[in-house]
């Protein structure tokens, strides 16, 4: 697990004629219609997490307090920021702070800034739009794939969503909005 998959600079010096591309077979595993998010899972400082939210209109990584407890990430690995997030519903959030972790994905391992807040969501994990562009990856959410290019830029890899996890998050939100439960 601690091998090095790839590098960021190794981006830079991709030259291919690979394309990503979405098709109607692909939709073929997708059940149509649907409304649910892209959740997928990573291996985030060393450990598999799930329920992360794949969000291209978020500008940050979100990691809420309980997914920092239970990486078991020393509280002195946080840095201070003075910068609210601005939530969903408009009210602004006070962080604890920001940490930096490895993530993996697309061959790639990635340093990524977390900001910690203390908040109640279904989700582990909020990855934002820079995370996004910097493993070149295209979120498609009909599809419930997220397609990045390889490093070498000669294939294209697939991240897939995982649908329990959707399902668990979307029970979990509708208990909370006090809506009754959805079948997971």
């Amino acid at each position: 697990m601690k091998k090095m998959i790839g590098s960021v600079n190794a981006l830079h010096q991709q030259n291919s004629s690979v394309q990503i591309k979405f098709d109607r077979m692909d939709l073929l595993r997708v059940q149509i219609p649907h409304k649910d998010p892209l959740v997928i899972s990573l291996l985030v400082a060393e450990c598999l997490v799930r329920r992360m939210l794949i969000d291209p209109r978020s500008n940050a990584n979100v990691m809420i307090r309980v997914t920092f407890d239970w990486l078991e990430i020393k509280p002195k690995k946080l840095k201070p920021t003075g910068n609210p997030l601005l939530g969903f519903n408009g009210k602004c959030v006070e962080p604890i702070g920001i940490v930096e972790l490895l993530v993996r994905a697309a061959e790639r391992e990635l340093m990524e800034s977390f900001v910690v807040v203390e908040i109640h969501p279904s989700y582990n994990l909020l990855m934002g739009r820079w995370w996004i562009h910097r493993v070149q990856g295209v979120p498609l959410t009909l599809h419930w794939v997220m397609r990045c290019l390889s490093l070498n830029g000669n294939k294209v890899i697939d991240i897939h969503r995982d649908q329990v996890a959707a399902k668990e998050c979307y029970s979990v939100t509708l208990k909370a909005s006090g809506k009754g439960k959805a079948p997971v």
